[in-house]
């Protein structure tokens, strides 16, 4: 089971939550931690034109959080990245203002981050992106192919800005999140999360309705990704 370790002494927590399953597993995680500590949950709408539903997902996650965690308050902050600036319309194109190379949506979420926590006091900022599976025939983002080495473990932890950054499911891969998720009996909230980065003729914003059943595409990296997950833990 993956653990994670939460400061009892922080009040002002942020967490990236997109409404997949592994964000929603880590603020899940953050949650059962902390007793006296706000919450602000940092939400990107993307791909608003092609995949309109993704915010319904995103919904779906957060009002699970907050009908199992009664005690926490929380404060969402929602942030738009146009289209144009997506990964796959235009590639790494960007250096940003520490020296690297970036797309356009890689910026804007790292900046609306930072934007929040400075501006709230945040003491620590959760973010759960995990690794590309090793050894398998499907390839994802080439930035998550990573080995922790001694170079690069401040990767899960760091101080930045004055705050606390953790992204402690840096190396890890799907597989031990699904099986987290069966470990502490929440599945119900895995089947609320969606990873399927499909999109489908004749839908999208203009015949979307708020609710319906969107299919899984089945062949792009994240349904490939989700699917070996639970099928190695059979």
């Amino acid at each position: 089971m993956l653990e994670i370790t939460v400061d009892p002494s922080y009040k002002n927590i942020a967490i990236a939550l997109s409404g997949g399953a592994d964000s929603a597993l880590l603020a899940y995680l953050v949650c059962s931690k902390i007793t006296n500590a706000k919450v602000h949950i940092i939400n990107n709408i993307r791909c608003w034109k092609t995949k309109p539903w993704q915010q319904d997902d995103f919904k779906k996650v957060i009002n699970y959080l907050k009908s199992q965690f009664t005690h926490i308050e929380f404060k969402i902050h929602v942030n738009f990245v146009p289209p144009e600036l997506e990964w796959g319309s235009k590639g790494q194109t960007i250096i940003d203002e520490y020296g690297k190379l970036v797309s356009g949506d890689t910026l804007e979420l790292r900046a609306f981050a930072e934007y929040v926590c400075f501006q709230n006091s945040v003491e620590a900022y959760y973010n759960g992106v995990t690794r590309n599976p090793r050894n398998t025939d499907f390839t994802g983002m080439p930035t998550r192919d990573i080995e922790p080495n001694e170079n690069n473990k401040h990767l899960e932890a760091m101080l930045h800005m004055g705050f606390h950054v953790f992204h402690p499911f840096r190396f890890k891969e799907k597989n031990e999140i699904y099986k987290t998720y069966c470990e502490l009996d929440i599945l119900e909230l895995f089947n609320l999360t969606r990873s399927c980065e499909g999109v489908f003729n004749n839908l999208d914003y203009k015949t979307y309705v708020t609710g319906q059943i969107v299919p899984q595409c089945g062949t792009c990296f994240w349904c490939k990704e989700r699917a070996w997950a639970i099928e190695q833990s059979k």
